[in-house]
Formats: structure tokens, sequence, C-alpha cells
């Protein structure tokens, strides 16, 4: 999918209220990735998996678990797991899903997540040089 023109466009005016909204929310955000593999043996090859946590005072925390590894007939195992816990709220909801999907599959989903961090990449703001 290609962004409309002029949608990422500079704003400084925008670039200024998303990062007040950031400082306002508190917001913060981390990933972790690892290899998977049994626990005293080297990671089995093409299986992985990241965690990406978010958490603000608006939207309480959101966490995604995500592992991939091959399995038989050339399918990709995929068990994606979101918790997310409302802010000032206890309870948290789980939702768990395991599916298989095609190697062709996940190399295109990859392509759009590498566009997306190319994106993110050049979205993000520069300091400005002082004269």
């Amino acid at each position: 999918m290609r962004y409309a023109p002029g949608m990422v466009d500079r704003d400084p005016h925008l670039d200024a209220w998303a990062i007040e909204q950031v400082q306002q929310t508190q917001a913060r955000s981390e990933h972790k990735t690892w290899g998977l593999g049994l626990p005293d043996d080297e990671p089995w090859p093409g299986a992985g998996a990241v965690s990406i946590e978010a958490e603000d005072n608006r939207q309480g925390k959101r966490a995604l678990f995500l592992t991939a590894r091959p399995v038989r007939l050339g399918q990709v195992e995929l068990i994606a797991e979101l918790t997310t816990q409302a802010a000032g709220k206890d309870r948290k909801h789980r939702k768990l899903v395991n599916l298989t999907a095609s190697p062709d599959a996940l190399r295109d989903f990859a392509r759009m997540l590498l566009e997306a961090a190319d994106e993110g990449d050049r979205n993000r703001p520069r300091p400005k040089s002082v004269r």
C-alpha cells in the first residue's frame, strides 16, 4: 500500500503536536526479539519471536507476542498473543491465535513491515540546525 501524496509531509506544527501528545500521555514502547529452540540447545533455523509492548496513561498497556517457526509441508506456524489492560483497570484481556501461513505470505508481510519501518525512520523528527 502506498500513502497518498502529502500524507507524511513534514509539518513542524503537526510534529510539535505529536511530540506533546507523547509527553502528555507518558507513552513508552519497547521490544525484544529472540530465537526459539530447546532450553539447552541452539535456536531452530528460521524460528523466532518478537515481543512489542506499549503503554500510556490514556490507553493503558498493550503487548503483542508473535512467534514464527517452520512446520511440515512447507508452512510456517504463527502464534500471536495480544494482551491489553485499560488505563486504571486491574483486569487484563488476552487473545491468543494459532495459524499457519505460506512462506510467500510471510515474505509479502515482511516486505510491508520493512517499508513501514523505513517510512517511520524517514518521518522521525530531525534536530534543526542552530544559526
